[in-house]
C-alpha cells in the first residue's frame, strides 16, 4: 500500500479543489446579488462591504489552504478556521436577506478545513473553537454596523 505524505500535493488536492471551487462559487455569488440588489437597496453601502469581506475571504481562505503545508506556520490552519467562522457567521446572520446565497461557500471550506486538519492531525477542538470565536466576532461586527450607521 502507498503512504502518502502530508508534504505531497496529492494529499492536498481534495481541500485545493474545494476552496478554490467555493471562492469560485463566492465570486459568482457576490457578483449576482450586487448586480440584482444594488439599485433596490436604500442602505446598500453597507451590503456591498459585506459582498466585499466575503469575497477577501474567500480568497484568504483559498490561499491558506493552498498554502498550508505541516512544515510552515500552524497558523495557516487556524486562519482557515477563522475565515470558515466568519463565513458562518454571515449565512447565519445574513439568513434574513441574502446569507442563505452563501452556505455553499461555507460548507466547502468547511470540508477543506476538516480535510486539511485531518492530514496534518492538527487539534480539531481548538480549530473549531478559533471558527465559533471568529464566527462571534463577525457576528458582533454585523450587528455593531448596522447599529451605528443606521
Amino acid at each position: 500500500m502507498q503512504d502518502i505524505s502530508p508534504h505531497t500535493t496529492s494529499a492536498r488536492k481534495p481541500e485545493r479543489f474545494l476552496a478554490v471551487i467555493g471562492t469560485a462559487i463566492c465570486l459568482i455569488v457576490s457578483a449576482l446579488i450586487w448586480q440584482v440588489f444594488s439599485r433596490q437597496q436604500p442602505m446598500w453601502p453597507l451590503p456591498d462591504l459585506y459582498l466585499l469581506e466575503m469575497l477577501a475571504a474567500s480568497f484568504l481562505g483559498t490561499w491558506a489552504v493552498w498554502n498550508n503545508d505541516s512544515k510552515q506556520s500552524p497558523l495557516r490552519g487556524i486562519l482557515i478556521w477563522a475565515m470558515v467562522g466568519v463565513l458562518f457567521a454571515f449565512v447565519i446572520i445574513g439568513s434574513f436577506s441574502i446569507g442563505f446565497f452563501f452556505m455553499p461557500v461555507a460548507g466547502l471550506f468547511a470540508i477543506a478545513a476538516i480535510l486539511s486538519g485531518r492530514r496534518q492531525a492538527h487539534n480539531m477542538i481548538v480549530h473549531i473553537g478559533v471558527g465559533l470565536a471568529a464566527a462571534l466576532a463577525q457576528a458582533a461586527l454585523m450587528l455593531a454596523a448596522i447599529r451605528f450607521l443606521y
